[in-house]
């Protein structure tokens, strides 16, 4: 059976014929096509109230004051940061606000969109040639990882990259040595 919205088939005349009714509510439900549930819904409200309500929150809930929602946005106008990066840094002085609520802000304030960025390009190069095995090794020292041994040491990753070919080469070591 297709769902439907329950405003969808009463009007308000048929909304106050429900709350004066004494007829059951499976009854009511099946006469004019909507759930238990919304017929119990306009017999609490009674004959006097049968208007739609609106479903919009009257008083938006902030979760910053106003000193906090200059700050962002001074902070957007200041560093021109993407959303992230912004909530990033907000977060550490005000931990309380989300990535929605800096969103929210800076919607408000028509901050939420950056211009698009000016890049200087520079010209397009091209890689010098190079013989096939000239080999560029790169090497960085590992924050300490525990192994398979549960045992933390200094770990370091070497890179090595083919120049020719571009061929990239990973490895894990123990120690820092030209071996």
């Amino acid at each position: 059976m297709l769902a439907i919205h329950p405003q969808a088939r009463t009007t308000p005349a048929v909304r106050a014929e429900i709350a004066r009714s004494h007829e059951s509510s499976g009854v009511l439900a099946k006469r004019y096509g909507v759930s238990t549930e919304t017929i119990r819904k306009w017999r609490k409200r009674g004959p006097d109230a049968c208007q739609d309500r609106s479903a919009r929150p009257h008083k938006l809930a902030w979760r910053a004051s106003d000193e906090e929602r200059a700050i962002v946005c001074a902070l957007r106008r200041a560093t021109g940061f993407p959303l992230d990066a912004l909530t990033f840094v907000v977060s550490h002085f005000l931990p309380h606000l989300n990535r929605d609520a800096v969103y929210r802000i800076l919607k408000a304030e028509g901050l939420n969109r950056l211009p698009p960025a000016e890049k200087a390009r520079k010209p397009n190069g091209s890689f010098k040639d190079y013989e096939v095995g000239f080999i560029h090794v790169d090497v960085k020292r590992l924050p300490k990882l525990q192994d398979r041994d549960r045992v933390s040491r200094k770990r370091y990753l070497y890179v090595a990259i083919d120049r020719a070919t571009r061929y990239v080469h990973l490895a894990v070591k123990d120690d820092e040595t030209t071996a």
